[in-house]
């Protein structure tokens, strides 16, 4: 029997911040909302500034969700211009956007797919598995001033360059806003979309985004699901091993998982059967998504460490599905040395304030 997550929803006001994203988004193939701030704008002295920024830095959190999404209970929902944004986990942060790319957008992205041709997507084999099976991989490049002639290229291009200003603008903490441009890429930086198509059959083994990919927007194309997060909705101390765990160990960890019965399963037309043995024995969240909706999750945790809790997959799917990804990316958030930077960006937000 699925579990039905309640919704509340809430209304709130926002302003688009499509505006921000105005640069050539750097390549990257190894694989505003305005809000007031908490914090009071700064007029202090040096001292007194600095007494503020150590108060505030452990639990400012810039690779985390923007405040309004951060406040959201586990099956609360937030209406924001016509998208509906639905907390499903808490640890890690994961969300599902109804109806975040349309219908013509959707087969758009899905025609220059076919149009410039997808390769393999890159594999490689533990042991004895191979991670990633019958899936096929493409880039649309967002600013991409080629092939401009043909209409389907261009309309990609539009559509692509629409999912990453949408996606910073929703997504991406308020303290970013505004570092999405060719002088402040070490901050924050946007990846070409990847489109990808698996084939009957297709699967990707339980993997971490990493790469300093701290935030991941997956939209589906054609209603197809089969994302699985193991430790969504789990208690911190009944996955407690997760914390000192790598990918390898924490693969290890996810395998010993009941889908079903353990996190969050995204299931779209194909059903819950697809995927479970007796779907009557599902006692966890089983998530139901239509094609254009979109699943969003944060892969990092405020120190900059990976947060192996966000590990997932993609299932053995029965038939075709396409997603489209978008990725954001913090090399200076991300690491050892990220608390540095996150002091530098809290403290200018601080002095700056956010009006």
């Amino acid at each position: 029997m699925m579990m039905m997550i309640p919704h509340r929803h809430l209304c709130s006001a926002f302003q688009s911040c499509s505006h921000l994203v105005t640069h050539r988004s750097r390549r990257i193939h190894t694989s505003t909302t305005h809000q007031v701030s908490t914090l009071i704008p700064s007029d202090l002295d040096s001292e007194d500034s600095d007494n503020a920024v150590n108060s505030n830095i452990d639990t400012f959190n810039p690779i985390g969700p923007p405040e309004a999404l951060l406040r959201l209970s586990v099956g609360e929902t937030r209406f924001i211009g016509s998208h509906s944004i639905t907390r499903l986990s808490q640890s890690p942060d994961v969300f599902i956007v109804k109806n975040f790319v349309s219908v013509a957008d959707r087969e758009t992205m899905m025609q220059q797919a076919t149009l410039q041709g997808m390769e393999v997507a890159g594999t490689r084999k533990s042991d004895t598995n191979t991670i990633r099976r019958h899936s096929y991989i493409t880039w649309i490049d967002p600013y991409s001033i080629l092939g401009l002639d043909d209409a389907v290229t261009r309309e990609a291009v539009r559509v692509a360059k629409e999912m990453v200003a949408q996606s910073a603008s929703l997504f991406a903490h308020e303290s970013l806003h505004g570092k999405l441009d060719v002088a402040e890429v070490d901050y924050i930086f946007a990846e070409d979309v990847q489109v990808a198509k698996y084939n009957y059959g297709g699967m990707f083994q339980y993997h971490h985004d990493g790469f300093s990919r701290y935030l991941t927007v997956l939209s589906y194309l054609n209603g197809v699901g089969g994302t699985y997060f193991p430790f969504a909705l789990s208690d911190t101390q009944s996955t407690h091993e997760i914390d000192t765990a790598n990918e390898e160990d924490a693969a290890e960890i996810a395998k010993r998982r009941i889908v079903g019965r353990d996190g969050v399963l995204l299931v779209g037309k194909e059903g819950p059967e697809s995927y479970l043995a007796i779907s009557k024995t599902a006692t966890n969240s089983i998530v139901t998504i239509e094609a254009g909706d979109a699943v969003v999750f944060y892969n990092y945790k405020a120190n900059g460490d990976r947060d192996w809790r966000s590990l997932h997959c993609s299932l053995t799917v029965p038939q075709e599905k396409w997603i489209a990804t978008n990725w954001f990316r913090s090399e200076a958030l991300t690491g050892p040395f990220s608390w540095q930077k996150k002091a530098s960006l809290l403290e200018d937000m601080m002095k700056g304030g956010m009006h």
